[in-house]
């Protein structure tokens, strides 16, 4: 009986270990999930009481305002627990991410998959940094403000870097290279598009712009990566 109770003990440390670490600098919050898989999960965002999630947020974007949902509304094709969609073609895209068996792959949009083969989950989005080199920026682009948020690569790890600030597109790749991120792919933003929620240290749910959900577009949104324990 000591012997269960101690693998039980195990077991729940072991589950407690996961969680959302966060870093900060004068013009970022980074967002490091501990997690065993990642998906990209679509249709309907991951709920709090979904304990083995530990972070989320919206990842490629949605093309129109549907009140049902489409996969061919998301932009371009992507990977679903294993299975390739067939997204909308969307000319802003310039990169592409995938994941599974533990291993994954950022790209430029004509190295993306055909197919699954063998990757958990991926979607294509605007390309940002690769291998520490800054992607080109358009000249419509660079001056557009908001907050923006990235899916990176820093020190072999994974985590997800968002302005602490409404600034120019141009500054936030600026702060990126200087964080050091090897690779960067932006994450849909946007009044209702910007809602994630990650867990602390205690398990519990933390709200990113939980004022989006009050927002009209909130309920048109499409497709979130998410990262599991």
């Amino acid at each position: 009986m000591k012997k269960l109770y101690f693998i039980l003990y195990l077991m729940l440390l072991q589950i407690k270990c996961f969680a959302v670490t966060v870093e900060t600098t004068a013009n970022i919050n980074v967002y490091y999930p501990e997690y065993s898989r990642i998906d990209l999960v679509c249709g309907q965002m991951p709920k709090a009481a979904q304990k083995d999630v530990e972070f989320c947020c919206e990842a490629a974007f949605t093309g129109e305002l549907l009140n049902e949902f489409k996969h061919s509304n998301i932009a371009d094709n992507h990977i679903c627990n294993g299975v390739m969609k067939k997204g909308y073609r969307c000319r802003t895209n310039t990169g592409g991410f995938v994941w599974g068996k533990g291993k994954w792959k950022f790209m430029r949009k004509a190295d993306y998959p055909t197919g699954a083969n063998g990757w958990n989950m991926g979607f294509c989005q605007l390309l940002i940094i690769h291998n520490a080199q800054a992607r080109p920026i358009g000249s419509k682009m660079r001056k557009n403000r908001t907050v923006y948020r990235a899916l990176c690569e820093k020190n072999g790890k994974l985590c997800i870097v968002e302005s602490k600030k409404v600034m120019t597109y141009e500054d936030f790749v600026k702060y990126l290279a200087e964080f050091k991120v090897k690779h960067a792919l932006y994450l849909d933003m946007g009044g209702g598009w910007n809602y994630a929620w990650y867990r602390d240290k205690a398990g519990q749910a933390k709200e990113i712009f939980p004022e989006s959900k009050s927002a009209p577009s909130y309920k048109f949104r499409t497709n979130w990566i998410t990262f599991y324990k």
